[in-house]
């Protein structure tokens, strides 16, 4: 069976650009709509689908191919809703899904309805090919993922013995091209960082703003912010990154492999991703991926109708991100021990998830390596860790693994697209079949008879 065909990236960009066109902004989010539009083409196609609504227009997609097995299902995850737009700031329309050149526009084209389009499409093209499979196929189109999740994974996660009763699932915030030295390598995010946001409380006495004192509530906000420093917090070095490293040094040879394993085990983070054969820059960026980190975002304190006057009270709020093995208690900890009594240290809201991990040697990470292998030649598959945070915290803690597997091959030279959450946001249309047929391939191995 021809994977890769005209008609099957006709259909693909169709897809994609219908997605695209409807305004799933969260919030509030409006999800059922998208959920309704990939229903009826699924179901077409012998597919079956229900729509889980636990909040009114919060709307996923649960679609089943089957297979006639007990063996536990695999499941394609990707999320409907989008990040906020502003229209004005933006050379194209972000909700036109305008196909021009190799690049098809929008807000959600890369994150993450590329997923969903390229996944339904997978169980679409499954269906009618009659492949006989050893377990089923399940996608989960999803609600709310922007916000958390609450509307979306999150409850059904809690709520739905589908979702439940998956082997693995197959998720974004991996797949990207990694160029290190003259060698190309595709990541698994097999592990992702959690959040942990607080606010930061100063109080004092108010007083006519003519007399500063040292006590003002804005000097000690501002004290303890500076002990921040650049806001990385600490070295760590998980499981999923010194494998990610030792490996691709070990494509060099095994003495540097030897070499980055050591600098590892001394803390030497940024001196290992050298030693790897990543660029100072790229050692600099990648330095995030071994610390908990602290980011200020917010700051409040009096008003500008009372400039003369010192405000008793100064917030800060701050996004924290953890790696896995942190806990909520811990960071507030360490961040009130740093801070001494300038401040108190909340946790925001309620507004907690931990960093996570998933097995780096499971077989559908092998079936993912061998498919790298196959089909982008000189290439390798290398576990990495998500700086950022996604569905997957509502599953591996109730015992799914989750793997970021969304491939992407390197833009053209002088191309540098914008991509997640980004104005102008856009796709390479080659990296819409690419993921496809690598998507494909994988399924197919993984689920086939």
């Amino acid at each position: 069976m021809q994977v890769d065909t005209p008609a099957i990236r006709t259909q693909l960009v169709s897809l994609l650009s219908d997605l695209v066109r409807i305004d799933t902004t969260n919030p509030p989010g409006n999800e059922l709509a998208c959920a309704q539009y990939l229903a009826p083409l699924l179901q077409t196609a012998g597919v079956e689908t229900r729509i889980v609504e636990p909040q009114p227009g919060r709307g996923s997609l649960i679609a089943r191919l089957r297979s006639g097995s007990t063996a536990k299902p695999l499941m394609l995850m990707g999320h409907l809703d989008v990040v906020a737009a502003a229209a004005d700031n933006w050379d194209r329309p972000p909700f036109a899904g305008l196909v021009e050149g190799d690049y098809l526009w929008g807000r959600g084209s890369t994150d993450n309805k590329q997923m969903v389009a390229i996944s339904a499409l997978i169980l679409m093209a499954l269906a009618r090919s009659g492949i006989p499979l050893k377990r089923d196929v399940l996608l989960a189109a999803t609600a709310d993922e922007e916000q958390g999740g609450r509307w979306g994974m999150g409850w059904l996660a809690r709520n739905d013995p589908e979702i439940q009763g998956v082997e693995c699932a197959i998720n974004e915030g991996g797949g990207d091209a990694l160029l290190v030295g003259d060698r190309l390598f595709y990541t698994c995010q097999t592990a992702e960082k959690g959040v942990c946001r607080t606010v930061w409380t100063a109080r004092s006495a108010s007083g006519h703003a003519s007399r500063p004192r040292p006590d003002m509530s804005t000097f000690l906000l501002a004290r303890a912010v500076g002990r921040l420093e650049d806001g990385h917090l600490g070295v760590r070095v998980i499981e999923t990154m010194h494998k990610a490293l030792t490996t691709i040094a070990g494509t060099f040879s095994a003495g540097r492999a030897e070499r980055v394993a050591q600098l590892l085990d001394t803390g030497a983070v940024e001196q290992a991703l050298i030693e790897t054969g990543f660029s100072p820059e790229q050692a600099s960026q990648n330095r995030v991926l071994f610390c908990d980190t602290i980011s200020p975002t917010v700051f409040r304190a009096g008003a500008t109708e009372q400039l003369n006057v010192i405000p008793d009270t100064a917030r800060a709020w701050f996004d924290g991100r953890l790696l896995p093995g942190e806990t909520r208690n811990g960071f507030i900890s360490r961040l009130q021990q740093l801070v001494g009594d300038l401040v108190t240290v909340d946790l925001f809201e309620d507004d907690y998830s931990p960093g996570l991990e998933s097995p780096s040697d499971a077989p559908i990470v092998d079936v993912m390596r061998q498919v790298i292998a196959d089909q982008c030649a000189g290439s390798s598959l290398v576990p990495w860790q998500c700086g950022g945070s996604t569905d997957a915290k509502h599953l591996i803690p109730r015992g799914v693994p989750v793997y970021g597997f969304v491939p992407s091959m390197p833009l053209p030279p002088g191309e540098g697209g914008s991509g997640a959450h980004g104005n102008n946001e856009k796709l390479w249309l080659d990296n819409l079949y690419f993921g496809y047929r690598v998507l494909y391939d994988v399924v197919t191995r993984f689920c086939g008879a």
